[in-house]
């Protein structure tokens, strides 16, 4: 995945596995230099990421050299070297202070947690995913009704699950996508729900893609004040929403094409007035019947 420009982004995350956040709201700029490290153990379920990290000041007599690699090391394996823990779900950043680290410092923590986004966490998943030696395919989903979504994650189950604190709880975030290829729509859905096995959703927002209009709510009233919450903080998250779920849309309809596949004459067992397998929601007669006649 390669990060798309943006001008209001203070991080990079570089290919080696280092992280950089940069800082100008001080007298002096600075920088966070950190060093992630994730756990390479297949079976291991966590889902966060070690920070080994030096602060430093980028002032006028800064020296690149001070980035070299073994520069690099050496500050790293020093007693300045802090230490942070980041949840790559949930994006929540905490010091660490396992077996005598020095943890990450309050002021940078807020900074850097008020710096972490949607794609920085996917891009960090990824890294994850990688370390362990698993792959992040797309897959197919079984067949839908023509007026049914299909989740992003049940098309891409290895992708990062988006999650959310509120209060003592923890939500899913999943957004959702029409697959119809006789839509127009210009719609995408985000459904959020409880984490605990057998909680009542709290509910779901569709809006336009391209103006993040809300189209539609749809939810209790008694929880109109968390969906409210839920959406706020998942806006905030993903920075850039709209071209997101843009590009997202593209891609599904793009796997939904992919998986679509005309019925021959050789295999047809479908009555020409019945719905056609593909899922359009045509009769097959006006559908693949008619690609089966032109190819034969």
């Amino acid at each position: 995945m390669t990060p798309a420009p943006r001008t209001d982004r203070s991080w990079e995350l570089f290919p080696h596995g280092l992280l950089v956040f940069e800082r100008t709201d001080r007298a002096k700029p600075s920088m966070l230099i950190s060093r992630v490290e994730s756990c390479t153990a297949p079976d291991c379920s966590c889902r966060e990421v070690g920070l080994r990290a030096v602060a430093l000041d980028v002032s006028d007599d800064f020296n690149p050299a001070d980035l070299a690699g073994d520069a690099l090391r050496s500050k790293f394996a020093s007693a300045d070297a802090m230490s942070a823990q980041l949840d790559i779900d949930l994006g929540s950043l905490v010091p660490d202070d396992y077996e005598g680290r020095v943890p990450l410092s309050n002021d940078w923590v807020a900074y850097a947690q008020s710096q972490i986004d949607g794609e920085l966490l996917d891009l960090l998943h990824e890294q994850w995913l990688r370390s362990k030696g698993m792959k992040f395919a797309p897959t197919t989903w079984e067949p839908v009704a023509p007026d049914e979504l299909v989740g992003w994650n049940e098309a891409h189950p290895a992708d990062r699950v988006d999650l959310y604190l509120d209060g003592d709880k923890i939500f899913v975030a999943e957004d959702l996508y029409c697959v119809n290829p006789n839509c127009t729509c210009d719609e995408a859905m985000v459904s959020f729900s409880p984490t605990t096995r057998g909680s009542p959703d709290v509910g779901s927002i569709r809006v336009r893609v391209t103006t993040l209009d809300i189209v539609e709510r749809t939810g209790k009233p008694a929880k109109a004040a968390l969906l409210d919450r839920l959406w706020n903080g998942f806006s905030a998250r993903h920075r850039h929403l709209a071209q997101r779920l843009s590009d997202r849309r593209k891609q599904m309809n793009d796997l939904a094409s992919a998986q679509r596949k005309p019925v021959t004459r050789a295999s047809e067992r479908v009555g020409r007035n019945e719905p056609c397998p593909c899922g359009s929601g045509k009769k097959y007669k006006r559908c693949c019947a008619q690609n089966s006649n032109s190819s034969g």
